[in-house]
């Protein structure tokens, strides 16, 4: 996380100072745009499954809750404006793990009821990584206010991680993917001073995909254990401050939220002794807050 600061430090240090001062000119719409930004980000994720297929016996079997997962990474994006109202983006996030907690409990009986096994666990180097590719339409162009409709779709892989006291004591590993289409709204209002306030919102439609490698068992195989496999929403938003620096260059300081779950989907589970095992898992729920500042280049 301290490289990451440094980095940062001396990317905008070095860009900042090269400013020319900005030109009381009007300024023109650029066709391509690059942006980075450093980033800090916080989630929690929990998924539980059922004792069969029909959801009972008991209704929940087996929970886990990884709560506080503490990220540092960046992202980039880059954007061509095709004409004066559509336009196409890439954007590509990485965020680094490091720092979190995690509980594994099973039950019994229904409702929670009757714990069989507690167990409490590290969480690191739980990382994340993020790919959209969206097309955008602006919908109203006004001299304060516009806004745009966007549509695409994206990918999302993280690795969540158990460990014990050391890092080499791994006590389970979940690798999950979500993917899927995705349809928002933006909005930006101009005010006096080259500042501007930028909001978007999204939802999207998504599959999850997910397998685990689960050492803490001798009797499941290994390395997949068991597949989960699920359909559900999710919304994603952001707010930010931005400040246009000059024709060029512009900072952004903004902050989002992604609120992602699942439906009931499938626990295929693989024993060592090579039978397979089917029960339902009841859900998936993902939910991360971040913030992030962002330099962006207009050519």
């Amino acid at each position: 996380m301290s490289q990451l600061l440094k980095i940062t430090t001396l990317i905008y240090g070095f860009i900042i100072p090269c400013i020319p001062a900005f030109s009381q000119a009007p300024l023109q719409q650029k066709r391509l745009y690059i942006s980075f930004a450093p980033l800090l980000s916080v989630e929690n994720f929990r998924w539980s499954i059922a004792g069969n297929e029909q959801g009972t016996n008991p209704d929940i079997l087996s929970e886990l809750n990884f709560t506080g997962l503490k990220r540092t990474g960046f992202f980039m994006q880059g954007c061509y404006q095709m004409s004066k109202r559509l336009g196409l983006e890439a954007t590509a996030t990485m965020q680094y793990g490091y720092s979190g907690r995690v509980t594994d409990i099973d039950y019994a009986g229904n409702n929670r009821s009757r714990v069989v096994t507690f167990l409490k666990f590290r969480s690191r180097k739980n990382n994340g990584y993020d790919y959209r590719l969206q097309g955008h339409y602006q919908l109203l162009q006004g001299g304060v206010v516009s806004v745009a409709a966007r549509a695409g779709y994206f990918i999302s892989k993280a690795g969540y991680r158990m460990q014990g006291r050391s890092a080499a004591d791994i006590k389970g590993i979940y690798n999950v993917q979500w993917q899927g289409p995705l349809l928002g709204v933006d909005a930006k209002m101009t005010l006096p001073q080259h500042w501007e306030v930028r909001a978007a919102i999204s939802g999207q439609y998504h599959t999850y995909y997910a397998e685990a490698d689960w050492r803490l068992r001798s009797d499941f195989k290994h390395p997949l254990s068991f597949v989960h496999r699920a359909k559900g929403g999710g919304i994603n938003g952001q707010l930010g401050l931005h400040y246009q620096l000059n024709a060029q260059v512009g900072l952004q300081l903004k902050g989002f939220l992604q609120q992602w779950q699942t439906g009931t989907g499938s626990d295929q589970l693989y024993m060592a002794d090579d039978r397979q095992v089917s029960t339902r898992m009841n859900e998936s729920v993902k939910t991360q807050l971040g913030a992030a500042l962002e330099a962006v280049f207009g050519f």
